[in-house]
C-alpha cells in the first residue's frame, strides 16, 4: 500500500468541519477508508451520531487489545493565504502540502499502511477507528467509538492516538474550554478623532495558527493587542473585523474603527458595550484558575472569534488548562471581571472528553514506544504537547494512552505540510509498537 497515494486521495476529500459556518466533512471519506479496510480483510462497523460518521475495524480477538485511533476531519482554511490548492496534494521534494497532511490525514495514511502488517496477528486484538469530528470536540466521534467499544466487550488496554507531530511520544495534553463572553450593544456619542487601527499576529519562533500553540510572552495576539491599545488610549470602539475562523484557530489580523477622545473634536457615534467588552479581554486572557496538574504551557486563553448576535457583541475565548472543571474556569473568569467590569456575561463550556491526557512516563506503553523509536533510529522524547486530542476520551478511564505523529508544520494554518519520509517511519512505528504490545 502506497502511503503517498493514500494521502493524495484523502486530501482531495473536503472534510472541513465547521458547524457554525454550516460546513461538515464529506461523508464519502468514510466510505473510502472503509473500502480500504475491507480490502485488507478487516471487518468494519460504521457508527453515526448527529450526522457524523466513524468507522471501526477489528482484527483478532481476546486480550490485550490495542486501539489505533485517527481523525479525518480538518479545520477551515482561507484559500488566498495558501501557495497551493489546499484540497489537492502538492509534493515538493520530501514535503507534501495540503489541508490535513499533518493534522491528521497523514496519520490516517500511516495507520492504514501499518494495518497491512497487522492483519496477520495471531494473538490479541487490534482495533482501528477513524472519526470525523475531532476538530469540534469529538463528542460525536471518539466518544461514540469509546462507548461502542465499552458496550461490546472491546475495552482497549492501550490506545495509540495517531494525532500528533514531530515523532515524539506525547503523554500529556491540556483540556479545552470555550468561554463565551458577551456585552449588549450600547450606542452613544463622544467627542473624538476617528481612526482605523490594525494589528497582526506576531510571533518569534513559529506561527501559532493552532490556538493551542500560542505562548504568552513569545507570541502577540492581534485581538489582545487591540484590547491593550483601547485601554491605554482610553479609546472607544465603533466596530471590529478580522480573520476570524473558529475558536481553536488564532486570527492572523484584526482591524477596528475607534474614536480617541479629544475636547475640540466632533461628536462621533461609538459602541460603549463593545468598548467595555474589548477592554475586558485583558483580564479575561490573564485569569488564574485552579488546576489539577501542572503543565509546561500553563494556562492560555485566546480570543479567537468575534461576532455580533442580536443586540450582543460576543467573543469566544479558547482556554487551555490542566483541569476538567469548567465551573472553576468560569468562576475564575467572573472574579477577574468583578472589580472593573459590569454587564459582561461569561459562560464556559468544556469541549468534549471531560478530561486531559496523562499517562506516566514509567507506564508500559510509554516505555515500549521509546524502545521502538530507538530501534527505528529516532530519538525517544516524551513530551507534553500543547494541543488537545481525542485521547481525552480514553485516558480518564485509566487506559494507557499516547499521541504520536509524523514530522511536519503549519497545522491549522496556511501551507500545512508533512514529511513523506517521516510518514513511512511513523507507519512502521505503529506496526512495531502494536506487535510489541500484543506480544506479552
Amino acid at each position: 500500500m502506497d502511503v503517498l497515494k493514500l494521502l493524495e486521495v484523502l486530501v482531495e476529500f473536503d472534510t472541513v468541519n465547521d458547524p457554525e459556518g454550516g460546513k461538515f466533512p464529506d461523508p464519502g471519506v468514510v466510505d473510502f477508508v472503509e473500502g480500504v479496510l475491507n480490502g485488507l480483510g478487516v471487518k468494519t462497523k460504521v457508527l453515526v451520531s448527529h450526522g457524523y460518521r466513524s468507522v471501526v475495524g477489528v482484527i483478532g480477538s481476546g486480550e490485550p487489545r490495542v486501539l489505533l485511533l485517527a481523525h479525518l476531519d480538518v479545520v477551515p482554511f482561507v484559500r488566498s493565504e495558501w501557495r497551493f490548492d489546499p484540497l489537492r496534494l502538492t509534493v515538493e521534494g520530501d514535503l507534501a502540502y495540503g489541508r490535513g497532511t499533518l493534522d491528521d490525514k497523514g496519520n490516517v495514511a500511516a495507520v492504514l499502511r501499518a494495518l497491512e502488517d497487522l492483519v496477520s496477528i495471531d494473538r490479541g486484538t487490534v482495533i482501528v477507528a477513524f472519526t470525523t469530528d475531532e476538530e469540534v470536540g469529538g463528542e460525536n466521534g471518539a466518544r461514540v467509538v469509546r462507548d461502542y467499544l465499552l458496550n461490546n466487550g472491546l475495552r482497549p488496554n492501550y490506545v495509540i492516538n495517531a494525532d500528533g507531530q514531530s515523532m515524539v511520544i506525547i503523554n500529556r495534553r491540556r483540556a479545552i474550554f470555550n468561554a463565551r463572553v458577551r456585552s449588549k450593544s450600547v450606542k452613544t456619542l463622544v467627542s473624538g478623532r476617528r481612526e482605523t487601527v490594525r494589528f497582526q499576529l506576531d510571533y518569534k519562533v513559529v506561527p501559532p495558527y493552532h490556538a493551542a500553540y500560542f505562548i504568552s510572552g513569545v507570541d502577540s495576539h492581534p485581538v489582545i493587542a487591540l484590547a491593550q491599545y483601547v485601554w491605554l488610549n482610553n479609546a472607544y470602539v465603533v466596530n471590529i473585523r478580522g480573520g476570524f475562523v473558529k475558536s481553536n484557530v488564532t486570527p492572523t489580523w484584526v482591524e477596528a474603527d475607534v474614536v480617541v477622545p479629544c475636547s475640540d473634536c466632533p461628536r462621533q457615534e461609538v459602541d460603549a458595550g463593545l468598548t467595555n467588552l474589548v477592554k475586558a479581554l485583558l483580564p479575561l486572557t490573564r485569569f488564574v484558575p485552579k488546576v489539577k496538574a501542572q503543565s509546561v504551557y500553563g494556562v492560555t486563553a485566546t480570543p479567537n472569534v468575534y461576532r455580533f448576535v442580536g443586540d450582543y457583541h460576543e467573543f469566544v475565548i479558547n482556554v487551555r488548562a490542566m483541569t476538567d472543571d469548567a465551573r472553576a474556569i468560569e468562576e475564575a473568569m467572573v472574579e477577574a471581571l468583578r472589580e472593573d467590569f459590569q454587564g459582561i456575561e461569561v459562560k464556559v463550556e468544556g469541549e468534549g472528553g471531560g478530561g486531559y491526557l496523562y499517562t506516566p512516563r514509567d507506564s508500559r506503553l510509554v516505555k515500549l514506544a521509546g524502545e521502538v523509536l530507538g530501534e527505528l533510529g529516532v530519538e525517544a522524547r516524551v513530551v507534553e504537547m500543547a494541543g488537545a486530542s481525542d485521547a481525552r476520551y480514553f485516558s480518564p478511564l485509566g487506559i494507557e494512552t499516547i499521541d504520536f505523529g509524523p514530522i511536519g508544520g503549519n497545522a491549522h494554518g496556511p501551507n500545512e505540510y508533512v514529511s513523506l519520509r517521516s510518514l513511512e517511519v511513523t507507519s512502521r512505528f505503529y506496526s512495531l509498537l502494536v506487535r510489541r504490545l500484543l506480544s506479552s
